[in-house]
């Protein structure tokens, strides 16, 4: 009996101690218990049987009930121990806690690899494991963006290593210190070349990782271990842990890209493209809009160099010269991945020059190490290698597939070029004949028949768009500017029409190959000329909106520098989207400004003339000697300004009314005359009386004019009127008139002159003054001994056709006749 309480008081003391930290709830439970037992005692005094059944039913029941409990408690805190913080580090404070740590990372990320995925699992678990394991590694021999990719598959391999060799007792591995109490600096795991080291510099100074030579030589290492079985005992082993994890990398190959490496980049190539293959020949067409397609195919492109691929067939080329590549590796023996340098052949010793290349055995297929651009210490396949696809790929489709080593695509290259990209496309080349499917000069018959059609379309669709653009932009801007601004839709619809084009031949057509090329550049071109039109168009369109303006006068010359300023500025932007172009089409922008100077230079000698008229055009906009609408005299030519252009000034003829071109240049150099810019109308006249008047009269001619002129209509006061008797002529006495009339309104002039005129007339008549006007006779005379004889005769009269008073010269002059 007495043993039976005590193991029951000692039961019960650890039931309480691991339930419950109050004393005095124990205190309570042991006095209650004495209480019930000694109770128990008293009355059991009788049933000593009875008794002991039952206190044995209450031992088995508490045993039983502590023991779960136990197990529940150590279940929840080795579950709490298993799955750490995702921010806590790894501990490497000393070669024991590192190792320890790696292993626990590694056999974390081990069973990560057995399931499925997503992207948040990824964040949240796959991730964290991935940085607590580069925690234990020395990286800093890496270069910055390889570590991620090129440290972790160098932890693998250390793994699989470590997983085959006997590990020493945890109490055997040292701890920071020797016995000395000196910091230790480097421990090897016995029996390998795994090494731990103390870091003596940087941001992780004092911690102790696997040395930077253990990083690069992992993969070597294993290669040299692969062999060996797994432990038996020691830490836990993660079996074909480097398979587990190449299957998780291509789960999710957005998030582990690695061309770290030749041996990366070679396998992740390979590996894409064969899942692309399974996928489109599943579906019999490209599915470009499948989730799952877009990131492998950009998985491709990321391994190949296209930094001197044309932007406008960059897609286009890396499609075909993937495919190619593809071909031709499924043709040669691919090295073992052993073979192909990895990580830890990026240096050849600390401190030595990075792996530069590495080519393909057997083949002209390069992986090199891109030195600048946004993939700078990538490995990829190199320019030339991708420019040479095809070609290679000519030389070597006549052997046979391999039979070994990793899977092949048959017949991808025919696939890639002739199946449709659209499963409505699909569904009609399977209707047509067979005949209809077979491959000429690169393409097959119904992709040769639907890229003629497609040009066909494409070409009347832009011919009709501008053709009757040009008739109702012509008809629209005399009857508005808003509808002068639809108009340039027209270009615009136009402009999109060799896009439409691409976008059929790449996605219904499926056009491949010099094909492809050629109608993409073609097409590029197209639409590289429609965005200059546009740009012209919008310019022409702009210049007329700030004519509109208030502030503008349309018929003036300001009107005419604002045209002129913006179709400059049209030029100037239709120059600068020519060389942006033709840089995205693959021609360096030092050859398009070299051809843009010869060319200008051609242009230059063999226009001349239009390049003076473009100076004489900027010099009359400097000098503006005259504006649209004003009347000048230039060249002989009197007429009104209508236009001034870039290379001539058109007038219109004063009295013919004909419409003259000048060009500018003349226009720079002749003397203008505008007599639109005149203040008023002067004339000066002489007027001639005999010379036998009489003095009285010549004064009363004089008065009788100055009266006829005092204050007359249209006088200027700054400018009065002035008569003067100021000559004497062999013939007769003058009279000079002057007066001025304003405004200078030409035909009011006219009429005032008439007037002024006729009251001259009969003033002279009122007073009996006659005009002197000059006659000549000639005689000929019949005397040729005699040389010519001039006989003039002076008299009074009035030139009776003209109307006009002037002094009649009359002259008889004598020739030598006939015999």
């Amino acid at each position: 009996m007495g043993a039976l309480l005590r193991v029951w008081i000692a039961r019960r003391d650890f039931f309480y101690r691991i339930g419950s930290e109050n004393l005095a709830f124990r205190d309570d439970c042991e006095s209650d218990l004495r209480d019930k037992l000694e109770l128990l005692g008293i009355v059991g005094n009788c049933h000593r049987k009875t008794w002991t059944r039952r206190m044995q039913r209450a031992l088995f029941l508490a045993t039983v009930f502590t023991t779960c409990f136990v197990a529940g408690l150590s279940n929840s805190v080795a579950q709490e121990t298993a799955t750490p913080h995702p921010l806590l580090p790894s501990d490497t404070s000393s070669p024991r806690t590192t190792l320890n740590s790696f292993l626990a990372a590694c056999n974390e990320l081990y069973s990560l690899a057995d399931t499925e995925k997503t992207a948040a699992d990824f964040n949240t678990k796959v991730l964290p494991a991935s940085e607590r394991i580069m925690d234990c590694l020395d990286l800093s021999a890496l270069p910055g963006e390889l570590r991620d990719t090129a440290g972790i598959e160098s932890a693998v391999y250390l793994k699989e290593v470590l997983d085959r060799v006997k590990l020493p007792e945890e109490d055997d591995i040292p701890g920071a210190t020797t016995a000395d109490g000196k910091p230790l600096s480097r421990w090897r795991i016995p029996g390998t070349r795994l090494s731990i080291v103390r870091v003596q510099d940087g941001s992780q100074e004092g911690a102790y990782l696997f040395s930077p030579e253990m990083v690069r030589q992992a993969a070597k290492i294993y290669r040299a271990a692969e062999q060996l079985p797994y432990r038996k005992d020691g830490p836990k082993v993660s079996p074909r842990f480097y398979d587990r994890y190449v299957a998780l990398t291509k789960r999710q190959p957005t998030l582990t890209a690695d061309t770290s490496s030749p041996r990366g980049t070679l396998t992740l190539f390979l590996d894409t493209i064969n899942q692309i293959s399974e996928m489109i020949r599943a579906e019999k067409h490209i599915d470009r809009t499948d989730p799952k397609f877009l990131p492998l195919v950009t998985q491709v492109y990321r391994c190949l160099d296209l930094s001197e691929i044309p932007e406008y067939s960059r897609d286009y080329y890396a499609g075909e010269a993937a495919v190619c590549l593809k071909e031709i590796l499924d043709r040669v023996t691919v090295p073992p991945p052993e073979e192909i340098p990895g990580p830890e052949n990026l240096q050849a010793m600390e401190g030595g020059e990075p792996l530069v290349r590495w080519q393909v055995p057997n083949t002209k297929i390069t992986i090199a190490r891109v030195a600048e651009g946004p993939q700078r210490g990538e490995y990829l396949f190199t320019v030339g290698t991708v420019q040479r696809a095809a070609e290679m790929y000519e030389e070597v489709k006549s052997q046979p597939y391999r039979t070994k080593g990793r899977p092949v695509s048959v017949g991808f290259h025919d696939w890639y070029l002739s199946v449709p990209a659209n499963p409505t496309v699909a569904d009609w080349v399977d209707w047509l004949p067979d005949g209809f499917r077979h491959r000429t000069l690169g393409l097959a018959i119904w992709q040769w028949i639907g890229l003629l059609l497609a040009m066909i379309v494409g070409l009347g669709i832009m011919f009709t768009i501008y053709w009757v653009g040009g008739i109702r932009s012509e008809s629209m801007r005399q009857r508005g500017l808003l509808r002068y601004w639809i108009t340039t839709l027209f270009a615009i619809v136009a402009m999109f029409v060799p896009l439409v084009f691409k976008h059929v031949i790449w996605e219904y057509l499926s056009i491949r190959g010099t094909a492809l090329y050629v109608a993409q550049f073609s097409a590029d071109i197209v639409f590289l000329m429609a965005l200059i039109a546009v740009i012209l168009a919008v310019s022409s369109r702009l210049a007329d909106s700030v004519v509109a303006l208030p502030k503008v006068r349309s018929r003036q010359l300001d009107a005419t520098l604002v045209r002129i300023l913006f179709r400059v500025l049209g030029i100037i932007a239709a120059a600068i989207v020519f060389l942006e172009g033709g840089r995205y089409l693959g021609f360096p922008l030092t050859t398009l400004l070299a051809s843009a100077g010869i060319g200008g230079l051609a242009i230059a000698l063999s226009a001349q003339g239009m390049v003076k008229g473009l100076f004489g055009t900027v010099t009359l906009l400097l000098d503006r000697p005259f504006r649209v609408g004003d009347r000048i005299v230039a060249n002989g030519h009197d007429g009104v300004v209508e236009e001034i252009g870039l290379r001539s000034t058109k007038i219109r003829s004063f009295l013919s009314n004909h419409l003259i071109s000048i060009p500018n240049d003349q226009m720079a150099e002749s003397e203008i005359e505008n007599v639109g810019k005149r203040k008023h109308i002067s004339r000066i006249s002489d007027l001639h009386i005999p010379i036998d008047t009489p003095r009285e009269k010549v004064d009363q001619a004089v008065t009788s004019i100055r009266a006829i002129l005092d204050n007359h209509e249209g006088m200027d006061p700054e400018y009065p009127p002035r008569v003067y008797f100021n000559e004497f002529n062999p013939d007769s006495f003058n009279i000079r008139i002057l007066y001025w009339y304003t405004p200078p309104d030409l035909w009011n002039y006219y009429a005032f002159c008439e007037k002024v005129n006729l009251q001259i007339f009969k003033v002279f008549d009122q007073h009996g003054i006659q005009f002197s006007l000059p006659l000549r006779h000639s005689y000929w005379k019949h005397d040729d001994e005699q040389g010519p004889l001039e006989v003039t005769f002076l008299g009074n009269g009035v030139d009776v056709k003209t109307g006009v008073d002037v002094t009649a010269d009359t002259s008889d002059q004598a020739s030598p006749g006939p015999g």
